[in-house]
């Protein structure tokens, strides 16, 4: 018998277990995800958008928001979400899912014209056969550099901390890597809640491959292009997306779907007629 194999395996399986148990354990003791409900949630959101966006790296005019809250068209058919830090009930990060209208003017996702006709032609038949009403386009995930600059924060000029209160620095360090996963559930939780069953997203090539190191992998991946810089078109059956986590990173999608509580809804075809927009 090789018990020095079987020793091995055993140490191995403590240290998954170990860390199964960390990422969720890490992340929820210094953040929580929040859905912005409420009029004042929602102002949050735009405030810490007008922060990345147009402070941090300015991807919008910051004179055009001269309320410092960065909105666009798109906002008020978008459900918003935060994350919140557990102590100082600070806006860390944001997130939003743009979905389809009331009417055809409101038809169109911001991604869609420049994007799906790049992609290969699976890609767009997958987006073609969904119900658009089941789709939406993951937008303006945005994380606060501030926040992280406060974290790194150990002393002022003065040799007393501006940042005191920041008293779990070392968690929320270890923490920070993971904002990425409690975006997506956030964007599972809305999804639930409105009965979205795809999702599209425009995404940096390096925020890809990290979501990729965490088993987040999505079903189509279109190729580098330029929109608001290097970006990579991305479709993916929201199902199949958390399915393929639980089977690469069960620890991963413990935290995103709270142990199952929050899972996406299987594409509904019956008595719809097939998304008929021309994509190509």
């Amino acid at each position: 018998m090789n018990t020095g194999f079987a020793l091995h395996q055993e140490t191995e399986n403590k240290k998954d277990q170990q860390n199964q148990e960390d990422v969720s354990t890490i992340f929820n003791s210094v953040f929580n995800v929040e859905l912005a409900m409420s009029p004042e949630a929602i102002n949050e959101v735009f405030e810490v958008r007008y922060q990345v966006y147009c402070i941090d790296r300015p991807f919008e005019d910051p004179d055009c928001f001269v309320d410092k809250r960065e909105h666009d068209a798109y906002d008020p058919r978008s459900a918003h979400a935060l994350i919140r830090h557990r102590i100082t009930r600070d806006s860390v990060a944001t997130v939003r899912l743009v979905m389809t209208g009331d009417n055809p003017e409101q038809d169109e996702f911001p991604m869609e014209a420049p994007c799906i006709p790049r992609m290969d032609q699976h890609a767009r038949a997958a987006f073609e056969g969904a119900r658009r009403d089941q789709i939406a386009e993951i937008s303006r995930m945005a994380v606060s550099r501030e926040f992280r600059r406060r974290l790194n924060e150990d002393e002022s000029s003065t040799g007393a901390s501006d940042f005191v209160r920041y008293s779990d620095l070392e968690n929320g360090k270890r923490a920070m890597p993971y904002i990425s996963l409690g975006l997506f559930a956030a964007i599972l939780q809305m999804s639930v809640r409105h009965n979205i069953t795809h999702w599209m997203a425009i995404m940096e090539p390096a925020q890809l491959r990290l979501l990729k190191r965490f088993g987040v992998e999505f079903d189509h991946v279109g190729p580098v292009m330029e929109y608001h810089g290097r970006r990579r078109p991305a479709f993916t059956e929201a199902a199949s997306l958390i399915d393929g986590i639980k089977k690469r990173r069960p620890d991963v999608w413990s935290l995103i779907t709270e142990d199952g509580r929050y899972l996406p809804a299987k594409p509904d075809t019956r008595g719809y007629k097939a998304n008929e927009r021309e994509v190509a």
